[in-house]
């Protein structure tokens, strides 16, 4: 039996920080594909900022650093989709080369540096956000820190901005504190938050103490998980690491796919603004 991602990704993390081949800024560096700012938010043009249609699909898909090939399979999922929120995602050219083909507008949040690359997660849209906050948190065990990202984007005919939040859950917190630490960071965007919301990526929920954390975490915040069905996510012990938590919205589909180039597979959900009358 292969190992499982949760195995794999702190027994890759452990051997990349005893190789010296991690570097971890001291500062957070934000990135739109030119050059990382060291900056905990960013705030693009005015003049640049495009809506995102009300009615709109999301994928998110830990892309396991693109080692495999990612590139066959992203091209068959997103052909309608507004927003891609990858997790484990690695500043190469040949990424930033297909986000430009297709028009996104992204943002990346370096967890570490690999390699002279960034990596943690980055979201792509349709359309340009309005503000981007990134965040990191270190793993207890491997001390090798885990990213966040939030972003604010607007929504046709809406005077409300949808905020999506992209997640790399810490992995080894055996008691679950950092675990917990890390929703709680979210809840103090979402919380107080009136339009609608999004909360998607890796969860790393591969046991009963966390899946609790995680339910009582969604429900405090009147989050909503998008289960599909049928039901392909990858699992650890029965508990699906992915997940898509949405509020204000309404659901219109959602799907799970299986991938061969990660050994995770990409969740697609599509939504559309309360009391929008677009199919």
């Amino acid at each position: 039996m292969p190992p499982s991602p949760v195995l794999k990704g702190g027994l890759l993390a452990s051997a990349l920080l005893l190789s010296g081949c991690i570097e971890v800024p001291k500062a957070i560096l934000l990135s739109d594909g030119v050059e990382p700012v060291s900056a905990e938010c960013l705030y693009p043009s005015a003049n640049t900022i495009q809506s995102l249609p009300s009615s709109f699909s999301l994928l998110s898909w830990n892309i396991y650093k693109q080692q495999g090939d990612w590139q066959v399979e992203l091209n068959r999922w997103v052909d309608d989709n507004n927003l891609l929120l990858l997790q484990e995602a690695r500043a190469s050219d040949e990424l930033h080369q297909w986000l430009q083909a297709r028009d996104y507008h992204w943002f990346q949040v370096a967890a570490f540096n690999w390699e002279q690359a960034a990596n943690g997660v980055l979201t792509a849209a349709a359309g340009q956000a309005s503000r981007v906050c990134g965040q990191r948190i270190r793993e207890p065990a491997t001390r090798i820190p885990k990213s966040l990202l939030f972003g604010y984007y607007h929504l046709e005919g809406s005077d409300q901005q949808l905020l999506v939040v992209n997640l790399h859950a810490v992995n080894f917190s055996l008691r679950g504190r950092t675990y917990q630490e890390q929703l709680n960071r979210i809840s103090g965007f979402v919380e107080n938050y009136g339009g609608p919301v999004i909360v998607a990526g890796d969860f790393n929920r591969w046991n009963s103490r966390r899946a609790r954390l995680l339910q009582r975490w969604a429900e405090r915040e009147q989050l909503i998980e998008a289960v599909p069905t049928p039901d392909h996510r990858t699992r650890f012990i029965g508990y699906p690491l992915d997940a898509v938590f949405y509020r204000g919205l309404e659901l219109v589909q959602v799907q799970s796919m299986r991938s061969h180039a990660s050994d995770h597979g990409p969740l697609k959900v599509s939504f559309r603004a309360k009391g929008s009358d677009k199919p």
